[in-house]
């Protein structure tokens, strides 16, 4: 698919009227193709003819389930829709591309500030838009100095719909190109995964569901012969896998779909944070850790993918789980096997809240003064009294806490898989993770070259010195080497010093009596000539005459 695509995405940079072109003929071509190889009878769900030869239970199973009608056509309409979507928008914006740009160069009656600007490429085009008043950098930088109440609110439809509470659309602040097309292939690799994970499992379900129930009977047989009822009635009946599979399948795509956008959430806060230099949630920018964090920008896009796909697996697998025991509650009523395990694991927990409850109360309103408004003890005495016999369960406690961390480890891992702004590993080892450090190399990469203020400073030196350079081509050439010339003089006499680090200046030394030394001996001569001159003049005073005269030899 890269390299498929890939002149497509050259031709959009590059942004010429051949390339344009030949990107839209391009373009047009590989739909055709696609179509016409859609549309020679090869669904992915329905077998070829290698594979009824070579598996003929596989093509029965899946007649039998879905039929041999429109259904699997149907899902294969479905699984092509996005990309045909998206193939037909490149068809049709590539050529308005084209016509915008042939338009734009029919376009004779430019003033001739429009025809540089013509000229020039589409990042010092940029730079033009970026100074406007509109631009989004332009106005990150007029609320630089507001407070959150003092900052215009939003009057875009987007702003008026989404709750603040949730998300607060700000007009100075925009998601960059990479990011918005790493999100456009993660929500379409999801799409294409939840079908194909529903679609081609559901034929397999109910043998997985005998599969199973065999293998509980012959667990039951072995430790009770007893077990198995009359009917050959299992003890441990095992509840149908369809639709604990498809809950479990939407559960988790509504997980990761809150996780990604609470991703982007965090994303948008850490860069805000990383413009003004605070370094609280995400590591400060280090100059011994310059290469680490282009190497995990390089990672990003890929990491981002990998971690969502490993997250999918893990979050579907472990929602199964609990889908099936409360579908096998749903069925029968009850679970011998569950119900022993929480008999087990139920009163050992509940001592644990109990105690910590206790421990809240006793601090808030007999150990701390003021209901806990102050950190200040009271009672110390009763209090060193109830630590010594408090010691003694604790290590009890801190044994059941300890299994609890790891649980919640394993949970929290499981559901922030997808999400590369978390670290599992804590502060003080989250660089280890690969994840994290990808993320962090992006983050400061986008806030190294997509900083407001420093695209704001840029563009209005950029368009002076453009603005400046048409100006001075529009007098007479001759004229304007000589307002230069004169310009140049004036400076130096405002500021002397400057003189002496210009190049004619430093030529005009005199180093005829060591010019014969060889290239060792000559450095430490020039240096200290040099040195002594500079002091002579500082302390003298006399930076005028020698100012004066530099200028009479060079002007």
């Amino acid at each position: 698919m890269g390299f498929r695509y890939y002149p497509i995405l050259a031709a959009a940079y590059i942004h010429s009227i051949l390339t344009l072109s030949m990107a839209m003929l391009y373009a047009w071509l590989d739909y055709i193709v696609s179509v016409l190889t859609l549309s020679m009878c090869e669904p992915d769900f329905y077998p070829t003819y290698d594979e009824y030869i070579a598996d003929t239970n596989s093509m029965s199973l899946k007649l039998n389930y879905y039929g041999t009608g429109v259904n699997l056509i149907v899902i294969q309409l479905c699984l092509d829709i996005p990309r045909f979507l998206c193939l037909s928008y490149i068809s049709v914006k590539l050529p308005m591309f084209l016509i915008k740009k042939i338009r734009n160069r029919m376009k004779t009656k430019l003033n001739a500030e429009e025809q540089m600007i013509r000229k020039l490429r589409r990042e010092q085009q940029l730079l033009f838009r970026i100074i406007r008043p509109t631009s989004i950098e332009m106005l990150y930088v007029r609320n630089l100095f507001r407070s959150v109440d003092q900052r215009p609110s939003s009057q875009s439809l987007i702003a008026r719909l989404l709750p603040k509470k949730i998300y607060e659309w700000r007009d100075d602040f925009r998601f960059s190109t990479r990011i918005l097309c790493v999100y456009a292939s993660i929500f379409l690799l999801l799409y294409f995964v939840a079908i194909q994970a529903c679609i081609r499992a559901l034929p397999y379900l109910e043998i997985l569901q005998i599969l199973f129930q065999e293998v509980i009977n012959v667990i039951t047989s072995i430790r009770n012969p007893n077990a198995l009822l009359y009917g050959n009635q299992s003890k441990f009946p095992f509840p149908s896998l369809v639709r604990p599979y498809l809950f479990a399948v939407f559960i988790t795509l509504t997980i990761i779909v809150i996780q990604l956008l609470v991703f982007l959430v965090n994303l948008r806060r850490n860069l805000f944070q990383l413009y003004r230099g605070n370094a609280t949630e995400v590591p400060g920018r280090l100059r011994s850790r310059h290469v680490s964090l282009a190497t995990g920008n390089i990672h990003f896009a890929g990491y981002f993918i990998g971690y969502l796909i490993w997250g999918f697996i893990l979050i579907a697998v472990f929602v199964s789980i609990l889908c099936i025991i409360i579908e096998a509650f749903i069925t029968y009523g009850d679970v011998e096997l569950v119900e022993k395990l929480l008999k087990t694991i139920i009163p050992s927990l509940l001592f644990v809240l109990f105690k910590q409850y206790l421990n809240k109360i006793l601090s808030q309103y007999v150990f701390l003064q003021h209901a806990g408004d102050v950190l200040s003890i009271n009672n110390r005495r009763i209090l060193m009294i109830f630590i010594y016999f408090n010691f003694f369960l604790d290590a009890f406690l801190g044994f059941i806490s300890s299994i609890v961390r790891l649980i919640k480890s394993v949970v929290a891992g499981i559901v922030y898989m997808c999400r590369l702004d978390y670290a599992p590993m804590g502060r003080k080892l989250e660089t280890m993770d690969g994840g994290f450090s990808a993320y962090c190399g992006f983050v400061h990469t986008e806030c190294a070259h997509r900083h407001p203020v420093l695209l704001v400073f840029v563009a209005h030196l950029y368009t002076q010195y453009k603005m400046k350079e048409l100006t001075m081509n529009l007098n007479d050439k001759k004229r304007s080497r000589y307002i230069r010339k004169w310009k140049l003089a004036v400076f130096l006499t405002r500021n002397p010093t400057i003189v002496f680090f210009r190049k004619a200046f430093l030529n005009q030394l005199h180093f005829d009596e060591i010019q014969t030394l060889n290239e060792e001996k000559n450095l430490h001569p020039k240096l200290s000539i040099y040195a002594r001159r500079l002091s002579n003049i500082q302390s003298n005073g006399n930076s005028k005459d020698i100012l004066d005269h530099y200028i009479r030899t060079r002007f």
